[in-house]
């Protein structure tokens, strides 16, 4: 669990959303600091902004008032995967990270060692050669986490990352976010997969009413 002595790498101060289309704001004053290495998960009923309030703290989209803060270095260092999968279904998987590396103003080299890493703590080496479109629910999902650590974030925002993932490769995608945490990423997830921020996170924050609580 993160301690007390972990440097704070991204702070929300009193941050509020309200969309257009509703008439109660989505994110009502939360503030929350996330600490280098830490785990914290997510849970909320659909519609109650839990994809907002990733998106806010990765600065994709802004707040209405209230500010997120980052420490030195971590604003470009954000890695975000969606529920949406983001994946270039006729190139392979090594073209997938390939294509996030070179975004990321990666030298070459370190995109074939970075890819290859990631290919291998996913599962994915002997399929890295094969069009994306052939891959299972599954192996997409894997892949879909490993093209957001192409770049080595140091903080990682998950929606639902093993949604409608086999049981062995959700725990494939879990034990990858255990490692990049161990090197000192901060991850933000959401999910309700049974069971699943009870095995990998650090504190579990529930979104209700605009407002994140605690869980006991």
């Amino acid at each position: 669990m993160a301690g007390d002595d972990r440097q704070i790498i991204c702070t929300l101060d009193s941050v509020r959303k309200q969309y257009a289309s509703q008439s109660f704001p989505v994110l009502n004053g939360i503030s929350l600091s996330i600490a280098e290495g830490e785990i914290i998960g997510i849970r909320g009923e659909n519609g109650s902004g839990k994809s907002t309030l990733l998106s806010v703290t990765g600065g994709l989209i802004r707040s209405d008032s209230g500010a997120v803060r980052y420490a030195e270095g971590v604003k470009g260092c954000i890695g975000y995967v969606p529920q949406d999968m983001s994946l270039y279904q006729d190139l392979t998987g090594f073209e997938n990270l390939k294509f996030w590396g070179i975004a990321g103003g990666m030298p070459a080299r370190a995109i074939r060692t970075r890819s290859e890493w990631l290919l291998k703590q996913t599962g994915l080496l002997e399929k890295g050669k094969l069009r994306v479109r052939t891959y299972s629910g599954g192996m997409k999902r894997r892949l879909h986490l490993a093209t957001a650590l192409m770049n080595t974030p140091r903080l990682l925002l998950l929606d639902e990352p093993t949604v409608g993932a086999d049981d062995a490769s959700a725990g494939m995608i879990l034990e990858l976010i255990r490692r990049v945490r161990n090197h000192g990423c901060s991850v933000v997830i959401i999910s309700h997969r049974f069971g699943e921020l009870e095995s990998i996170a650090d504190r579990i924050l529930t979104l209700k009413d605009g407002s994140l609580r605690e869980m006991p």
